[in-house]
């Protein structure tokens, strides 16, 4: 029989925010089987003492924080991909100072297939990025961002930002180009990334090790930011499709 610790947090609550975390000052725990009988139980004193709490938490998830035009997930590219990947290294230059070649988000970090057209919740960026991946720039030569690029064709392609040109023949990378120019196996290339994939993570073995600044913003936020960012100037989040990555026989 499987076994749970349950801790009932009083006097505070804790809130998934970007800004702030505001922690339980006191706690109480105990061991409970979980069987079919338990969960059919809802103890209504529970339910009451979190309500309050839901009710702002719900507040805050359904702000509006902006607008969509329409953008959706898919392969070899996508709107949302490559909406992701352009903030991605755009606020990967703005926080560093330094150039950044291209930016990467690997498709499976992406938790949403759709933002719909019309209003962005915070809720809705915390349904499509929950996880706390951390903007990381990596430093690598050529040789090893053909090995990453290899990685991600054999994957189908993943989203890659808007000074990138390749193209996946047989489940490897051809023809990649970046910022206009192909690849060069000896030039060194900065790559804006989740923390996760430029520590190896997703299979991506080639870029564990490597020379890396990690920065202390999520991803989440820096997308949070960019939505907020457009809607203050009277924009909607968008993007098309570039031709960025494309299949060939």
């Amino acid at each position: 029989m499987k076994r749970i610790l349950l801790f009932l947090i009083i006097g505070s609550f804790v809130f998934p925010s970007c800004k702030s975390v505001y922690q339980s000052k006191k706690a109480t725990g105990q061991y409970y089987k979980i069987d079919k009988k338990l969960d059919a139980i809802q103890d209504s004193g529970i339910i009451k003492m979190i309500l309050p709490y839901k009710k702002q938490l719900d507040a805050i998830m359904n702000e509006v924080i902006g607008y969509s035009q329409g953008l959706t997930k898919d392969k070899p590219e996508s709107t949302l991909g490559n909406w992701v990947a352009d903030v991605i290294a755009k606020r990967a230059a703005k926080a560093t100072g330094e150039k950044i070649d291209f930016g990467v988000q690997n498709y499976g970090g992406l938790r949403l297939g759709e933002l719909v057209k019309g209003d962005i919740t915070l809720g809705k960026i915390y349904e499509l990025m929950p996880f706390q991946n951390y903007l990381t720039v990596i430093t690598v030569r050529g040789d090893t961002v053909q090995q990453f690029f290899d990685r991600m064709a054999s994957y189908g392609g993943w989203p890659v930002s808007g000074n990138v040109r390749y193209k996946i023949k047989d489940s490897k990378a051809v023809d990649i180009y970046i910022n206009g120019e192909p690849l060069d196996p000896a030039k060194k290339y900065k790559i804006a990334l989740p923390d996760y994939i430029a520590n190896g993570g997703d299979k991506c073995f080639m870029l564990k090790g490597k020379p890396q600044k990690t920065t202390a913003i999520l991803i989440r936020d820096a997308l949070i930011d960019a939505v907020k960012e457009a809607a203050s100037k009277g924009q909607a989040v968008k993007s098309g499709i570039e031709g960025r990555t494309t299949k060939t026989q």
